[in-house]
């Protein structure tokens, strides 16, 4: 039996009763659909907005992780199981959830020669001797020269100009030598060199386009390469064209100067490549549970600094575990001078995290760690020195990981949000973005402005403005969910590149999607005069985009007020109310896209300066 496989199903014993019965019999039941109909291709398929997949497999720990083991993969919007893999696996995946079913023990304790184990320990190795990449002296001088390194460095001076007169004005020794600030700037350079890379540089692929049409293609199947610096080739099939387009996966990063795109193995294969290139001590990190991001050795903090070029975050650790809920196994990281095991810098579950590390002995992966990492620092060209500074630099980082759970660490406090890279759906797939409704609670203080309050939204810009009559802006916000008061539904903000269109529509999964938008007058001088609103959406195949105003008065009464025609709306009910709640739902539409079939704001890409949105508010004195 196939012990990964074991692991996986073995992994959904971690789930409440309920979840894992339920969890088991989808899996059954998507066997035996296949294996009764291996020529059918709707057996094959499951998309991911489908009940079974968003009711059964989702919340399931280790669920989609078999499917995924028998060979289904993914392309953004469904799982399926391609015509050439093979359906031994899935075969074996029947028959261990029937044994399981039947209350047969499946071993916890996983042989340390086994298969398993075997290719875990390869994995390391390759990763190891494929970090001397990064050493090439040739290959650095090329990377170089593609990062505008004057540009940043001219920014990061002017931010450090900035930080030290904020520092002189709190401390007159702020920085007392020109080493420390020369420390200072490398951390400062490696913040604008991230945002460079995330914004300018590399771009992120789902699915390649057709080269014709521009259309995003759909994926197909995957075939080896020859190339020993490509570790696949994916096919994409234009569904306009009929034209195949093929998306290498490249494990060298020096094609990838060039293409500039991929998916995170290749956005952390070329950003660990630049940060070396750059003279930083960065490493490549491996999570065996599917991401790999960098780290850099801040020698101003002296520490290791989690740097993920993906997300454009820096120093946050424990996003993984807390904003991406992933279920931790392994995390390695590999340099020039060692291979390291880093998992306990991303976790504070560490009972847990040992209770899913199961593909080996943990002496046996300690073993095969020190022993590479001695192999490397006793080669012929490895200086003594090097050698002394990385032991004293270890013991800095295992003391650094140690986690004492009664004394709070101000990364616990921070708030960590899901996975942004990658489409909604391969996200959600993933379990890698929280599904939650959001609660930004912002509240418009409506008062401040005089006699008139003129919000304007412009989904394009992705900006609110509060604007005078003249046009004038007075305030800026920029990002939707920022001016929001609460959301339900999942409601995000989709851009359709093929259409040129971009709108707000609710979360492939939920019935209903709804936004609240609140103004307030917290003082008792004024009160409410006259609302009016302006705001675009378009519907289909029978779906709605209906909006309400909710008034409150002082004395706590609620009015809610309907409205027939949002592209230019006017009532006086709101009279004398001191709080509005303005509340738009979507809702409706026909088949699996119904969630596409009601769209906010919904705008051509071109449409760059004409508002979204208007809610303009008439206030009035209460003495008058």
């Amino acid at each position: 039996m196939d012990e990964s496989l074991e692991r996986c199903v073995k992994s959904l014993e971690e789930n409440t009763e309920d979840v894992r019965d339920e969890a088991r019999r989808a899996l059954l039941s998507i066997c035996r659909n296949v294996l009764r109909s291996p020529n059918n291709y709707r057996s094959r398929e499951l998309r991911l907005d489908d009940e079974v997949v968003v009711e059964k497999l989702l919340p399931a720990i280790g669920a989609l992780e078999c499917l995924f083991d028998v060979g289904y993969v993914e392309d953004g919007e469904r799982i399926f199981l391609p015509r050439n893999v093979s359906l031994l696996k899935l075969q074996s995946l029947s028959r261990l959830l029937c044994t399981v079913t039947e209350s047969s023990p499946i071993t916890d304790d996983v042989n340390k020669n086994s298969t398993a184990q075997k290719t875990f320990f390869d994995r390391i190795v390759g990763h190891f001797r494929d970090v001397l990449y990064y050493e090439d002296p040739n290959l650095q001088k090329k990377a170089k020269r593609v990062v505008p390194v004057v540009q940043l460095e001219i920014v990061t001076m002017m931010k450090m100009r900035d930080l030290q007169k904020s520092f002189k004005l709190e401390n007159a020794e702020a920085i007392s030598s020109q080493f420390e600030t020369e420390l200072i700037a490398k951390d400062l350079f490696l913040l604008e060199l991230l945002r460079w890379f995330k914004y300018e540089f590399f771009k992120w692929v789902n699915n390649p386009k057709c080269p014709t049409c521009f259309t995003e293609c759909t994926y197909e199947n995957v075939i080896h390469s020859i190339n020993p610096h490509c570790s696949r080739i994916e096919l994409y099939r234009c569904q306009k064209c009929n034209i195949v387009v093929e998306f290498p996966r490249y494990t060298h990063p020096e094609p990838l100067l060039i293409l500039r795109r991929g998916r995170c193995g290749e956005w952390a294969n070329v950003f660990t490549l630049l940060c070396r290139s750059l003279g930083y001590d960065a490493r490549f990190i491996c999570d065996e549970t599917d991401h790999v991001w960098t780290e850099v050795w801040s020698a101003s903090n002296k520490r290791w600094i989690h740097v993920d070029p993906c997300e454009n975050i820096i120093d946050k650790p424990l996003m993984y575990e807390k904003g991406w809920r992933k279920k931790l196994t392994y995390i390695i990281a590999y340099s020039r001078d060692e291979v390291q095991d880093v998992t306990w810098r991303y976790t504070r579950d560490q009972e847990a995290v040992m209770k899913r590390r199961k593909t080996c002995a943990e002496q046996s992966l300690i073993h095969l760690l020190q022993s590479l990492t001695y192999q490397r620092q006793n080669s012929a060209n490895y200086s003594s020195a090097r050698r002394e500074y990385v032991v004293k630099r270890k013991l800095l980082e295992l003391a650094d990981m140690l986690y004492i759970p009664n004394s709070q660490k101000d990364s616990d406090e921070e708030v960590y949000e899901g996975r942004t890279s990658g489409s909604l759906m391969w996200r959600l797939a993933r379990g890698e973005i929280m599904q939650a409704d959001t609660e930004k609670s912002y509240i418009w203080d409506i008062s401040k402005y005089g006699e008139t309050f003129e919000l304007q939204y412009n989904i394009v810009k992705d900006l609110y403005h509060v604007v005078r009559n003249n046009g004038i802006i007075l305030e800026e916000k920029s990002g939707w969910l920022e001016g929001m008061n609460t959301m339900e539904g999942g409601v995000f903000r989709k851009v359709e590149n093929d259409w040129k269109m971009v709108y707000l529509a609710r979360s492939q999964q939920a019935k209903h999607g709804s936004v609240k938008w609140t103004f307030e007058i917290p003082n008792s001088r004024s009160c409410l005069e006259t609302l009016t609103l302006k705001a675009k959406s378009e519907v289909f195949q029978n779906a709605t985009v209906s909006w309400e105003i909710e008034a409150i008065f002082d004395d706590d009464r609620a009015v809610m007020i309907s409205v027939p025609n949002c592209s230019n709306f006017h009532t006086e009910e709101v009279k004398k109310a001191v709080r509005i709640n303005v509340i738009v739902t979507l809702s409706g539409g026909q088949n699996q896209e119904a969630w596409q079939h009601a769209q906010l704001f919904r705008q051509s890409l071109d449409n760059i300066e004409e508002p979204s949105m208007i809610i303009n508010i008439q206030l009035k004195n209460r003495s008058v």
